[in-house]
């Protein structure tokens, strides 16, 4: 998780996304990831809320070619 450079976020209810952000506290430390948000109106399954998309960046000297 260390590695994560940028999230983007999709979600359904912003409110309700809002009232959660404690959350990321508990997987991301300072800095956190750049982060966009976005209101949607819906997700391609009905029963999901949110979708989030993230951008890691993997050091050079941790890096393994599979």
């Amino acid at each position: 998780m260390a590695d994560i450079i940028s999230l983007t976020q999709y979600a359904t209810d912003i409110q309700k996304f809002m009232a959660a952000g404690e959350i990321r506290k508990q997987f991301f430390a300072e800095p956190f990831p750049v982060t966009t948000t976005v209101e949607v109106v819906r997700l391609y399954h009905p029963d999901l809320l949110i979708e989030i998309t993230a951008t890691a960046e993997i050091p050079h000297d941790r890096f393994r070619r599979p």
